[in-house]
């Protein structure tokens, strides 16, 4: 901080003005820095004034947004989650309500009155719990999962429809881009899509040149990791790398390439195929440095005529066609897919198909609250029930094409313990049933023991001996028993021992002509809170206590099934807090370094300031001084 000299010796008048000037300048100029330093209270207004400071402040003013953003994202997925929360704790007191209304009804003393009474209060419960259901904060509906086509939940009278899906909104939640979840689908904490068809049938598509490898279980069922192989002859060998291949015609192309001469590569329906085309040939094929490209594609060998051929196990995706399911023999669809949700049908007609997407978007438009998509193993079809308080069949007509895609509601190999909503059918010692032919043939017959639907028709038909014949009727709805005599009888059925077997059979019925056509034992119904609801509602109304009965213990399941997907969500909203107050933390430490780069100093500042004023005033005293002297005072 230089102040001009007294003796300024001889020197020109013009060199003494310079001077005079640049250290002047150079006083206000500190001064003036000094004064913006202290009205905005940083160190410096542009980078080039302090260039290190400068870049350290610009990386943690970049960290600091970051963590500004991930926290008002923490923000708005712990509103969602409190809102969310606040909305279960409702509907489990609905449930509890209605639960506490079901052991009220089954009281002997409640009379039928008394109980159409409670169906209606039972009512205003389900469309209270639709209203939770449909509960929105900040415009997004909180149980929709990524659906945004309106409220997610519909009251029918009948029935609930959800037209939401099993997915969940996620964010950013830390600053190191970690994301998780905020909402919860109504599929998880309602069951709205709990009921499902199960596709029993591996539809097994085969190896085409254009299967993806991302699309490959491989021969160990771990997937296919491509690398280098090594391809001998028996005399020369190749070493050639898959890398990169993104379709087995990709891999054949590069093996028959690259491969040693009277070797050739070609893709079969279960997989690829090397053979030896001279009889001077054998295949050696292993794998190179460790790498799983031989092993995982099935073609090891040493010294064969041949190698590969091992199932790779592809699995469906949309665009897999209908011609290469069953390992390449193709299904032939024919006839319509019968549905049949609750008192709404359709038929959706098949032929004409050719992938599994035009499939399961002919399901999917058939628009009675059903969902078609391809199972999570990636081997079958599912559908799934979106409407609770209804019963989901899928049968044939004209045709086999559900049988054969493996989504029919009955067939033989349905467990017992599946039929009637999960409740099985119930038998007592000794035979069950008998039939009575029109010849007056007599039929008993013991179900004890059998698991199956299957075995039911087994044993039936062995007991019969050629006077009957039973099966599954030609549309996949119920058993259908034939009656193969003559005479002046009707073929009908009677309960034995007070057993209730042909009500869970579905056989308690009157016959047709010559059959007996059971009613379809195998609904699938929605285990869901309004499912609940409703089945105790029409219970309610009908007086019926056994249906009263089955509605409290639905009622009890799905409690508990809500009251751990809340425990779950409380938990989650836990951790949330504990990530926002880490990072209030993060934020506040953050901002204390930044303080620490790029404020100033309020005290150093005003000491600098009166120091430089100081200066200027001396310079300025000192100024007035050798502008006066004269060349006397230099003699």
């Amino acid at each position: 901080m230089a102040i001009i000299p007294l003796n300024v010796a001889r020197v020109s008048q013009h060199l003494r003005s310079f001077q005079l000037q640049q250290s002047l300048t150079g006083r206000q100029l500190d001064l003036l820095r000094i004064e913006n330093q202290l009205s905005t209270g940083l160190r410096f207004l542009t980078p080039s004034q302090a260039p290190a400071d400068a870049a350290v402040a610009t990386s943690v003013e970049r960290r600091l947004d970051s963590i500004s953003g991930v926290m008002n994202n923490l923000r708005t997925a712990n509103s969602t989650l409190s809102a969310t929360e606040s909305a279960m704790l409702e509907a489990v007191e609905l449930m509890r309500s209605a639960h506490n209304t079901a052991l009220e009804a089954l009281n002997s003393s409640t009379s039928a009155e008394e109980r159409a009474s409670l169906a209606n209060y039972i009512d205003s419960i389900v469309g209270q719990a639709v209203s939770v259901a449909n509960r929105r904060h900040v415009d997004t509906y909180l149980f929709s999962g990524h659906y945004g086509g309106g409220a997610p939940f519909e009251f029918t009278g009948d029935s609930v429809l959800y037209r939401g899906d099993l997915n969940r909104l996620s964010t950013l939640v830390d600053s190191d881009l970690t994301s998780d979840t905020f909402t919860v689908p109504g599929g998880s904490f309602f069951g709205a899509v709990s009921g499902q068809v199960r596709g029993r049938v591996d539809l097994n598509p085969a190896v085409t040149v254009n299967t993806r490898i991302s699309d490959l279980r491989g021969s160990a069922g771990s997937g296919v990791r491509l690398g280098s192989v090594l391809v001998s002859n028996g005399t020369q060998q190749a070493e050639i790398d898959l890398s990169g291949a993104a379709t087995v015609g990709d891999i054949v192309d590069r093996l028959n390439a690259s491969m040693p001469p009277n070797l050739a590569a070609s893709v079969i329906p279960s997989g690829i195929q090397v053979i030896t085309t001279t009889g001077f040939a054998s295949v050696t094929i292993s794998d190179i440095g460790g790498g799983q490209a031989a092993r995982d594609l099935g073609l090891i060998s040493s010294g064969a005529i041949s190698a590969g051929g091992t199932d790779l196990d592809p699995v469906l995706n949309l665009q897999t066609q209908l011609a290469s399911l069953s390992g390449g023999a193709g299904l032939s669809l024919g006839g319509d897919i019968v549905i049949r949700n609750g008192n709404r049908s359709a038929s959706v007609p098949v032929n004409g198909a050719t992938t599994i997407e035009d499939v399961i978007n002919r399901i999917n438009a058939a628009g009675i609250g059903v969902w078609a998509r391809i199972n999570e193993d990636g081997r079958s079809i599912d559908v799934l029930n979106r409407t609770s308080g209804s019963d989901l069949h899928v049968e044939d007509t004209g045709g086999a094409s559900a049988l054969a895609l493996g989504i029919r509601t009955t067939h033989g190999q349905v467990p017992l313990s599946e039929l009637n909503d999960g409740r099985g059918v119930q038998t007592l010692p000794g035979d069950d049933l008998r039939i009575i032919t029109a010849d007056g043939t007599t039929i008993d017959v013991d179900i004890d023991g059998a698991t199956t639907l299957q075995d039911v028709i087994d044993r039936l038909n062995a007991a019969g001996g050629g006077a009957i014949t039973v099966g599954i009727g030609p549309n996949g709805g119920g058993l259908l028993i034939s009656d193969n005599t003559t005479g002046g009888g009707t073929i009908r059925i009677e309960r034995l021992n007070l057993s209730p077997a042909i009500d869970g059979l579905g056989l308690n019925v009157t016959p047709t002509g010559n059959q007996l056509v059971g009613e379809p034992v195998r609904p699938v119904r929605v285990n869901s809170t309004f499912t609940a609801l409703l089945e105790l509602r029409d219970g309610l109304r009908g007086d019926d206590t056994k249906r009263i009965q089955y509605a409290g213990e639905r009622l009890q399941s799905v409690m508990e099934s809500m009251l751990s997907v809340q425990g779950q969500l409380a938990a989650q909203s836990k951790a949330m807090s504990d990530r926002v107050a880490r990072l209030e933390n993060e934020e506040t430490a953050t901002r204390v370094l930044l303080s620490d780069v790029r404020d100033m100093d309020l005290t150093e500042a005003v000491v600098r300031f009166q120091q430089v004023q100081t200066a200027l005033q001396a310079n300025i005293t000192a100024a007035a001084r050798v502008q006066n002297l004269s060349l006397m005072d230099a003699l």
